[in-house]
């Protein structure tokens, strides 16, 4: 009796000390919240430190395991199975455990929905929303794909979207910059684009060549704001030598190996010369006819035919073109290239020693360096038959989010900075680099009937006449943005 009087005396002593502990704070959840972040934010000097201080904003939900279905051209970009971790892939395990902090924070399953290239995703998105079926909650669609489905009215407004917070970093400044209009906008950008980093154009260039021909230290030029393309023209006029068969052709050593496609399309935003621009009223207009566009056309042709240390592979031999594969061969001091070319295996094993540079400026009067990413890349839309908007909003800004705390860094700082480049500056031009990207509102709208790609056509078709291209697509190309402002309009 004394034994069992004893242990009710204590458990009531335990039960009222636990009740006056509780009974001290009206805001119990508070102190769990305090105690998470003091064990997640630990100073260690790091970017990862340093965004985790970044708060999202989010209301804590609970989805109940709902799942979460994008559709997408590039699987690889969202979604990583489990066998896939684990594997010496550093991009692939921060995704993978980017997706777990979401499904777990949510209470949900992010899945793939349909996949295929980009012109089959474009074609089941069509066909599946105007139907009025519910088939996913969002589209990581193609760039220039995409903008094109933006006039058949398929998708919501992202500024009433609940919970999406466009200040902050994690999304694209040009996101409101350029792709909004009057309020409205169909296609954003995040880091949860992923390849829109990835995609970025620059160029590469061997060290070691370019000490032997005593090019100058090109990260001072750039750095200094003096890499223009007269410079780079300069410096690989003269590069060329002849593998022995007496014929200029793609198996000699050159200053540039200059891929065709996009490789060319780039400079017209490296010069700041935009498809479009927001006129006083605030509606995008075509701005690409300006008075050194004539100029800049006739600068490439010369750079690109005229010089006899470039090879321009306007054929573009292979998938990738021959930029690539020739700088690996030691035939080219530069070469075109995009910052996937970093995490390459075939550069990561190069001999000799080489670095990364943006995309040169049209002059030294020009402010900034500046680039695009190539229209592969995906952006985000919200098909409009989506019921639960608040859902998406939270699943969308959380997964930008943790991105951009997570994956992003991990590509950044861990992979590039640290892993694959091999000097600081080529660290401190990165920054100019991925800093210097632009999503012009007439590139991701052109409906593959716009200007963003005249450079291309203009040179491959051997022409140095802007006025001739310009006249003969400029009525299709001005029906086509104003189609896109007025699809906007009446989201």
């Amino acid at each position: 009796m004394k034994r069992i009087l004893a242990f009710v005396l204590a458990m009531l002593m335990l039960f009222s000390a636990l009740t006056l502990l509780f009974s001290c704070s009206d805001k119990p959840e508070e102190v769990k919240e305090d105690n998470t972040e003091k064990k997640q934010l630990v100073d260690d000097g790091s970017i990862f430190y340093e965004r985790s201080l970044i708060s999202d904003g989010l209301p804590e939900k609970d989805y109940g395991g709902r799942q979460f279905r994008i559709v997408t051209h590039i699987p690889g970009e969202f979604y990583i199975e489990e066998g896939e971790r684990n594997q010496g892939d550093l991009i692939k395990d921060a995704k993978f455990a980017r997706n777990q902090a979401v499904e777990n924070r949510f209470n949900v399953e992010l899945t793939l929905g349909y996949t295929g290239t980009y012109s089959e995703v474009s074609s089941y998105v069509s066909k599946t929303v105007l139907s009025g079926s519910d088939e996913f909650e969002l589209l990581m669609g193609m760039a220039v794909d995409t903008g094109a489905l933006v006039t058949k009215k398929l998708f919501l407004n992202w500024h009433d979207i609940e919970n999406i917070n466009f200040d902050k970093p994690w999304w694209s400044k040009s996101t409101v910059d350029e792709l909004t209009y009057d309020g409205k906008c169909a296609i954003a950008v995040s880091d949860l684009n992923f390849s829109s980093i990835t995609a970025t154009y620059c160029m590469i260039f061997n060290k070691n060549l370019a000490a032997s021909y005593e090019l100058g230290n090109i990260y001072d030029i750039v750095l200094s704001g003096k890499w223009t393309i007269d410079k780079l023209h300069e410096m690989v006029k003269d590069l060329y030598v002849d593998d022995g068969n007496d014929k200029r052709d793609e198996n000699d050593f050159y200053g540039i190996y200059h891929d065709h496609g996009s490789h060319v399309c780039t400079y017209l935003w490296a010069f700041d010369n935009p498809v479009c621009k927001k006129d006083e009223e605030g509606v995008p207009q075509i701005a690409i006819k300006t008075d050194k566009i004539d100029s800049i056309v006739t600068t490439l042709y010369d750079m690109l035919y005229n010089t006899n240390g470039v090879f321009y592979d306007v054929a573009y031999k292979n998938e990738k073109g021959l930029s690539r594969t020739k700088f690996y061969e030691k035939k080219a001091v530069f070469a075109t290239a995009t910052l996937s070319v970093p995490t390459d295996e075939k550069l990561r094993n190069f001999e000799d020693d080489y670095g990364i540079v943006p995309y040169p400026k049209y002059d030294e009067a020009q402010a900034e360096y500046k680039t695009m990413s190539d229209g592969y890349h995906s952006v985000l839309a919200i098909p409009k038959t989506v019921k639960d908007t608040e859902f998406v909003g939270t699943i969308v800004e959380a997964l930008s989010a943790e991105t951009w705390k997570t994956v992003t860094p991990t590509l950044y700082e861990i992979a590039l900075k640290t892993r694959y480049l091999r000097d600081s500056e080529s660290k401190e031009v990165l920054d100019l680099v991925i800093n210097g990207r632009t999503f012009d509102f007439g590139f991701i709208y052109d409906g593959w009937v716009g200007f963003s790609f005249c450079l291309q056509d203009i040179l491959a078709s051997g022409s140095s006449s802007f006025q001739s291209y310009y006249d003969k697509r400029f009525k299709q190309a001005r029906l086509q943005y104003k189609t896109v402002v007025k699809a906007l309009e009446k989201l």
